[in-house]
């Protein structure tokens, strides 16, 4: 139990109450898409755990918290599946929500009405009692559930990220527009803060006695209502976009092997017709320059030169880039203007790739070829 603290509670319930609401405005927004339907209940069942943590301190604050047990509001068993599926929608172009899934939100309805019983009430009151009152081994078992429910589901949701980040990085040479920079944001800051919370509440358990929490507890909330506020705001402002065109496959097992011929139609392709000087190239087009199947050319990329298509693509721009900075014309455009003309799309990709390929950024590669023209 926390120390109540006034101010922050009603910071709590400030905005944990503002991002319920834009939620609700999420939820009903037209058109109506699945991503922006599981979008407002993730903010809504994170908003609903923040306020349910503001009541608490409110109760305390007036020695009423006895009541409590009448209002309990958190609803964990919503948080993991919300938080997967809206993954799934932004993420898996053959997605959709349909009565199976529903499945999943089962525990919630049975965790809602497992609140209004004497199980829940008798058990939470107990857990202050000489000796414990039976049924809170049925209420602790309860909320583990959640815990546990929460964890699998997030680490099912950064696993789906990350596997779509390797199928756009197979498909595309450039990223901008299909990363879903602002789509995956709330998966990642609620995925944060839920592993980052078990963290910090075990380390403190473990080594404090619990001693710490008046200092994290009630800021952490804060934190959390606030941002649900921020996420249902963006995303009831922005227009959602398609999804990343990522299908759920079962990933080959097997490495793919060495295609020596068509490997070397591919490089000879590369350095003669230049095909990376487009910015739109992706492997649908390298394909059809070869006339080839798609699949044979990602699996000869991916085994005969290690790399991924957005990594063979890119390190023939760098080279172009490079070869651009020994040219008398470097000075006609800026170092971005160089890169655009080598393929690029947007500085930052830029500047990330030319960093992970040289070991420098663009500005200090420049600098250094001065530096050994001058010594020479």
């Amino acid at each position: 139990m926390t120390s109540p603290n006034p101010i922050l509670s009603t910071i709590i319930f400030v905005f944990a109450l503002q991002a319920m609401l834009l939620s609700i405005l999420l939820f009903i927004k037209k058109p109506r898409t699945q991503s922006n339907v599981l979008l407002s209940l993730l903010v809504f069942f994170f908003g609903l755990m923040a306020l349910n943590i503001a009541l608490i301190n409110v109760l305390i604050n007036y020695d009423v918290f006895y009541m409590f047990r009448y209002f309990q509001l958190e609803l964990l068993l919503g948080i993991g599946p919300a938080l997967y599926f809206y993954t799934k929608s932004i993420t898996d172009q053959n997605f959709k929500f349909t009565r199976k899934e529903f499945v999943h939100f089962i525990p919630v309805i049975l965790e809602f009405i497992f609140y209004r019983t004497s199980f829940y009430r008798l058990g939470a009151d107990g857990m202050y009692e000489t000796p414990p009152h039976p049924y809170t081994k049925i209420y602790l078992a309860e909320q583990w559930l959640g815990i546990l429910s929460i964890s699998i589901y997030t680490i099912l949701s950064l696993r789906t990220l990350y596997n779509c980040q390797i199928w756009l990085k197979q498909h595309y040479s450039n990223l901008e527009k299909r990363s879903l920079d602002w789509l995956k944001t709330p998966v990642i800051i609620y995925s944060a803060f839920w592993i980052g919370w078990n963290i910090l509440t075990e380390v403190d358990r473990i080594a404090f006695d619990r001693a710490l929490k008046d200092l994290y507890f009630l800021p952490t909330f804060v934190g959390l209502a606030v941002v649900s506020c921020w996420i249902g705001f963006k995303g009831y402002m922005r227009s959602q976009v398609g999804v990343s065109g990522y299908s759920n496959e079962k990933p080959q097992l097997a490495a793919p092997s060495p295609n020596p011929e068509l490997a070397a139609r591919l490089t000879s392709l590369m350095e003669h017709e230049h095909p990376y000087l487009d910015p739109d190239l992706d492997l649908s087009k390298l394909s059809e320059l070869l006339d080839m199947n798609p699949k044979q050319v990602s699996a000869t990329i991916n085994g005969s030169f290690s790399k991924n298509f957005y990594e063979y693509i890119n390190q023939y721009r760098v080279a172009a880039f490079k070869h651009r900075m020994h040219q008398p014309e470097i000075n006609k455009l800026t170092l971005v203007g160089h890169a655009f003309e080598c393929g690029f799309k947007s500085k930052s990709t830029f500047n990330d790739v030319f960093k992970k390929m040289t070991g420098k950024t663009p500005s200090e590669y420049v600098k250094s070829l001065k530096k050994e023209s001058e010594r020479k």
